[in-house]
């Protein structure tokens, strides 16, 4: 019994070891990036613009400056009523129209959409709180998306 258990505690020894050994290193921090963003030029909808220039990671003084122009839209509609006309489900999209340039040098122009349903509350400001989470997780989605392709270009 007792080689049954110092056998269990050395496999699991090397499990933990090769877990924490196999040298992951995510790769959106700052010690990846290559360059910094010098400039945003937001249009449209400026509040979830500035949402999504929160959630972009900036280095300062990197090699490579580049400049972002953001244009966003949000569009929220009724996804589903019950049949006495109550609001059930909210759908909710969020477009970026975004362009990055580098000494006036246009780097790439790509539009990131995402949608996502909620549900609506009893509660007005319930309902308020579920939108205002869902558009949350979408910028962060978005942001992330547009940091792996600027550090798939430098």
């Amino acid at each position: 019994m007792k080689n049954f258990k110092l056998n269990k505690i050395f496999f699991f020894a090397i499990i933990i070891n090769l877990l924490l050994g196999c040298g992951y290193q995510p790769i959106l921090n700052k010690d990846n990036q290559n360059f910094s963003i010098s400039k945003f030029n937001l249009e449209g909808n400026k509040r979830i613009a500035g949402l999504l220039k929160n959630n972009l990671i900036s280095v300062k003084n990197a090699v490579n400056e580049i400049e972002l122009n953001i244009k966003s839209e949000k569009r929220t509609a009724v996804s589903n009523k019950s049949p006495s006309g109550k609001i059930l489900i909210y759908s909710i999209t969020l477009t970026f129209e975004i362009t990055a340039s580098n000494n006036n040098n246009v780097l790439f122009t790509k539009v990131f959409t995402k949608s996502q349903n909620y549900s609506a509350s009893d509660v007005h400001s319930d309902t308020l709180n579920n939108e205002k989470k869902v558009v949350e997780s979408l910028i962060e989605s978005i942001a992330s998306e547009l940091q792996i392709e600027l550090n798939s270009i430098f």
